[in-house]
């Protein structure tokens, strides 16, 4: 039996603030109001859905929101769809995955040809549907089982779940992307605000939104995409929804109606200037001896940190169970003779880095 472990993967990471680099494109039409997911047709149209307010209805507008297109799904009850993506093929995925309440039994993502290349305006989808792997109690009484970002890699369709709880850790799920009854297994799972989106592109970019920022993940390998790099572009708080790469290097972003934060709006981010500058930051490095471990966790820097530091050590769970801080010196030793038997992870933090190693307690 293969154990999948919540995994906080804290990696080093670029952060920036884009007030004035999020462009205001348009403002939707009011049909648009409650909108939650969009794929991109190049810079001048895309396909967009509204979540649990409307019918299983995708719509095609252009960049300025003039409706362009309408499909209906034949057969389908939309209880509350979240996100959308699409393969290299050009099919398209409708994740009817919403999960407020952390109790839905019959979660399903719809797939159906390329919407450009169907005739009329409904189409019969073929239906994916799932369960997730860790889950066993209806609701969910850690809160994270809704998902509302959805995306295509690799002959696979990937959820992030929304995550309503205290844990701090968005987890990632991997799907077969075929018709049929399936369970969506639990890989992978990394620090986060609350997703409301995400998207890849095949250049080698993760998207994943929440509502004040959204953060690009590179220089991954396979589907390991948390261990890569992390930029993450700050902006001002509003209700977020959707995502999509209009190339490898912009994204349009979409924006809900919310009484707080009136009218539902289409963005683009630039973040090629930004993403092609060179990582040279890096303050500290560390290695850690022994691993495993039984009573003492020895620290070795590569070259000597500036500024204090400090130390965490979280358990596979993503639960702190040890925090203290460490000199600059030679010779820090970490006490782990209290800690049970199992996978953890010390988290190392400075003004300017942070630094995580894993390791096995004894």
């Amino acid at each position: 039996m293969i154990k999948h472990f919540l995994i906080p993967l804290f990696i080093l990471s670029s952060v920036y603030s884009m007030g004035q680099n999020l462009r205001n494109i348009s403002t939707f039409p009011n049909y648009l109001n409650e909108n939650s997911g969009i794929i991109t047709r190049g810079k001048n149209a895309a396909w967009i859905h509204n979540d649990s307010g409307d019918g299983p209805i995708i719509y095609k507008i252009d960049s300025i929101g003039i409706l362009q297109d309408s499909i209906y799904l034949n057969g389908v009850t939309a209880v509350d769809f979240e996100d959308i993506t699409q393969d290299v093929l050009g099919n398209v995925y409708i994740g009817d995955i919403g999960n407020n309440n952390h109790n839905r039994t019959n979660l399903v993502v719809y797939k159906i040809p390329n919407p450009d290349s169907v005739i009329g305006n409904n189409v019969t989808p073929e239906i994916i549907s799932y369960s997730y792997s860790d889950q066993t109690q209806f609701p969910d009484p850690n809160q994270n089982s809704d998902c509302e970002a959805l995306f295509h890699h690799d002959n696979h369709l990937f959820l992030i779940s929304k995550n309503w709880g205290s844990s701090g850790f968005s987890k990632l799920y991997q799907l077969v992307d075929t018709a049929g009854n399936h369970i969506a297994q639990l890989v992978d799972s990394f620090v986060s605000p609350m997703v409301t989106a995400a998207d890849f592109h095949p250049s080698g970019k993760l998207a994943v939104l929440s509502m004040d920022r959204v953060t690009i993940f590179d220089q991954f390998t396979g589907n390991r995409f948390f261990d890569g790099r992390a930029s993450t572009f700050y902006f001002s708080l509003t209700q977020k929804e959707g995502v999509s790469f209009v190339n490898p290097n912009s994204l349009y972003i979409t924006q809900e109606h919310h009484r707080f934060f009136p009218g539902a709006k289409l963005y683009e981010l630039n973040f090629s200037p930004f993403l092609s500058l060179e990582e040279n930051n890096m303050e500290f490095e560390i290695n850690i001896s022994p691993n495993p471990v039984t009573d003492y966790l020895s620290i070795f820097y590569t070259n000597k940190p500036q500024n204090p530091l400090t130390y965490s050590i979280y358990s596979s769970e993503g639960i702190l169970v040890q925090t203290g801080s460490l000199s600059a010196e030679i010779g820090n030793k970490i006490k782990t003779s209290k800690l049970t038997t199992g996978l953890y992870f010390l988290v190392i933090k400075s003004q300017n880095t942070l630094v995580t190693k894993r390791f096995i307690k004894n």
